[in-house]
């Protein structure tokens, strides 16, 4: 698809933006739009998507795409699908957890000679971080690093919390009511069940007074992902008394938060000699879908936007071609299963 709007300077020492619009690779959705911005210098550089939070938009992370392009990276942000300036019908932790997917590939299609597309990366705040944490385990092969402010790994835990009773009033509306109602539709939605699928690099920030994404969800992910065997992610948590603070919001209410770049972005500039890769052989959960660079699998009819359900496959990759089986289904959900060659960036 076209661009919105063409490449142009910005007032950051030679960085330059651009909003490229594209379209869902899964059920075509579009115009879908990201901001993009890089400074441009024919040099393969990190790509690092920022994700807004759960009622926001791009342009509520436009500083962070400022200050984070200038350090070294393609800094891309999309408009979920319903969200800003984009199309569809948004569908809170359901396909448009794979608009990010679909932007990052669609950003390394057009600079191949600006970008390392074995180094992709995330971060995100709140709603955001609930999407870095959905990459980590629905995408467990193409992050190398995923970065969660304040986010939350189980949507269901989240509505029963209350903490944001606006919120659970959007589910209500977009899921077709509450955990007790859809169980199978928030059964897609916890990341917490599939947290042995995600090695990749894993930060974690929260102040210890945060309230509107309760801490104690993530906690649970870092737990299973412990008990999976999962590498020992970076947990970063802010006190009373500490000279930074990582409060709810963005780093336009919190400067304290850009502060947290120092912290991160030493893992996503690092030199990346290869892709993320899965273990020859495995097992991996499967939340509503899964997508990796062999292969996919897909419950009942995600690709049609309804993401739901909960199952477990286990896989072979020694092969010419991948073996994917279904090793799990207790409520006997159909699953279709596609494989392929190494995904072509």
């Amino acid at each position: 698809m076209r661009t919105s709007k063409k490449l142009a300077r910005s007032g950051e020492a030679g960085m330059r933006t651009e909003c490229i619009a594209y379209a869902s690779r899964v059920d075509g959705t579009g115009p879908l739009l990201a901001d993009v911005a890089m400074t441009p210098d024919g040099k393969p550089k990190p790509l690092l998507a920022v994700m807004h939070g759960y009622n926001g938009s791009k342009a509520d992370v436009a500083r962070d795409v400022r200050e984070l392009a200038p350090a070294g990276v393609v800094a891309v942000a999309p408009d979920m699908r319903g969200r800003g300036q984009s199309a569809g019908r948004w569908d809170s932790g359901g396909l448009d957890v794979h608009d990010i997917l679909d932007a990052v590939l669609e950003t390394v299609r057009r600079y191949p000679g600006e970008i390392d597309a074995r180094n992709l990366n995330i971060v995100g705040y709140s709603g955001g971080g609930a999407n870095a944490v959905g990459c980590a385990v629905r995408f467990p092969d193409f992050f190398q690093t995923c970065v969660s402010f304040f986010g939350l790994s189980d949507y269901a835990e989240w509505y029963r919390s209350k903490a944001r009773p606006d919120c659970n009033e959007v589910m209500d509306q977009v899921l077709g009511g509450g955990p007790d109602a859809v169980p199978e539709v928030y059964e897609a939605r916890c990341a917490t069940a599939a947290a042995g699928n995600a090695i990749s690099r894993l930060h974690f920030f929260w102040d210890s007074e945060e309230t509107i994404c309760p801490p104690a969800i993530i906690q649970d992910f870092l737990e299973a992902h412990r008990r999976a065997g999962g590498a020992t992610p970076a947990v970063h948590i802010s006190k009373p008394g500490d000279a930074r603070r990582w409060h709810h919001g963005y780093r336009t209410d919190n400067p304290d938060l850009g502060a947290a770049d120092a912290v991160f972005l030493p893992d996503v500039l690092s030199v990346k000699r290869a892709s993320p890769a899965l273990p020859p052989r495995g097992r991996l959960a499967v939340t509503g879908y899964l997508v990796t660079r062999r292969f996919s699998v897909w419950i009942e009819d995600a690709k049609k936007g309804a993401v739901k359900g909960r199952v477990t496959v286990e896989y072979d990759l020694t092969g010419d071609k991948p073996a994917v089986k279904v090793v799990d289904n207790p409520r006997g959900y159909r699953v279709a299963i596609e494989t392929s060659k190494e995904r072509n960036l």
